[in-house]
């Protein structure tokens, strides 16, 4: 009975120990346990010789969790690093896309507002030719009784034509030169048909004794003055309006381009932005991971600094279970709970002065 006890005993003489090892292990809630133990390999059959091998390793648990949430820590910076590199790349990458857009839009917008000036002035010069009207006609065919003559009325004529001629050259050379800038003609020297001059009065006498024939005669010459003009008219239409056309078709290819831009701009755009996007939200969970690791490395460091606290509570409570073995009527398990607590209180001073850090 009495080597039962002894035996018992001795075989529980450490279990207090491994008790608060395995407690202080279990209590880590970041560092990989395992680690601890290749620090100093244990072999289990020497346990009773050596037996403080099995609980020195516990005494680099403290700068094991240094050590692995520094290179933890490391390693998470590096890669939060390698984000923010791709997200300034990202951000470059859309400004770069912003400036491009923005200057081809310029560049289509400068253009485009050019061939608006350009068909607005053209079409101006046309409606402007199509408003002349009798009262302009007259300006230059001036009916006066007073001065009844047919070569009056002929030099009114021929200054009506010379002056609309010379006008209509001036803005068409005008208009030339600009096209000519935009290549809408071929030939830069367009220049209006030489029409049949306004029929004149030919008459023996220059003079008009009858106001109705000087009437008649006003009328006919007034007659074939709206004609050359209509017919000056439709052969200034004539000239300009290929180069009319083509200012419009290019106008239009050019409005065409400028949206097909914008639809590329704004496809690039959302595009950049999504992974943008994508990317700083990755950073903030990034962020956030890293911020809950450190906040477990935290945990264990401080748990770390605890070894010698899960010690004294596993050897304190042994030592009540061996003094309430003393209690028993038992004269053979008191006898050995009293040697026991004497080795006990050598093997806490031991241990815990041994895991003191």
């Amino acid at each position: 009975m009495m080597n039962n006890v002894i035996k018992d005993l001795h075989h529980k003489r450490y279990e207090w120990a491994l008790h608060a090892k395995k407690e202080f292990l279990d209590q880590f809630v970041r560092l990989d346990v395992e680690k601890v133990h290749l620090l100093h390999p244990v072999q289990e059959k020497n346990r009773s010789s050596d037996y403080l091998w099995p609980f020195l390793s516990l005494t680099n648990c403290f700068k094991l969790v240094e050590s692995e949430r520094q290179q933890e820590n490391e390693k998470n910076k590096k890669d939060l690093e390698k984000l923010e590199q791709m997200i300034s790349e990202k951000k470059t990458l859309l400004n770069e896309k912003l400036n491009f857009f923005h200057m081809k839009n310029h560049e289509f917008s400068s253009k485009i507002e050019k061939y608006h000036e350009l068909l607005a002035d053209i079409e101006a010069v046309l409606q402007e030719m199509k408003n002349v009207d009798r009262e302009y006609v007259k300006y230059f065919l001036n009916y006066d009784v007073k001065q009844k003559k047919a070569s009056i009325l002929n030099q009114q004529a021929i200054k009506l034509q010379i002056t609309m001629e010379k006008k209509l050259e001036n803005q068409l050379t005008g208009i030339i030169e600009r096209a000519d800038r935009f290549h809408l003609v071929q030939d830069s020297h367009l220049r209006l048909p030489k029409l049949e001059p306004i029929p004149k009065i030919h008459q023996k006498m220059d003079s008009y004794w009858l106001k109705s024939r000087y009437d008649r005669a006003y009328n006919h010459l007034f007659d074939n003055a709206m004609k050359w003009v209509e017919q000056m008219y439709m052969a200034y239409s004539e000239v300009l309006a290929p180069v009319l056309n083509e200012a419009f078709m290019q106008r239009n290819q050019l409005l065409n381009e400028a949206e097909a831009l914008q639809l590329e701009k704004e496809e690039n755009i959302t595009n950049i932005q999504i992974d943008l996007s994508a990317m700083e939200a990755k950073r903030e969970i990034l962020c956030e991971k890293h911020s809950h690791v450190n906040r477990l490395w935290e945990q264990d460091y401080q748990h770390a600094k605890q070894l010698q606290r899960y010690f004294m509570k596993h050897w304190l409570l042994y030592k009540k279970k061996l003094q309430q073995q003393l209690l028993t009527d038992n004269p053979e398990e008191c006898w050995a709970a009293f040697q026991y607590l004497q080795l006990l209180q050598q093997d806490g001073e031991n241990i815990i002065e041994t895991i003191n850090i």
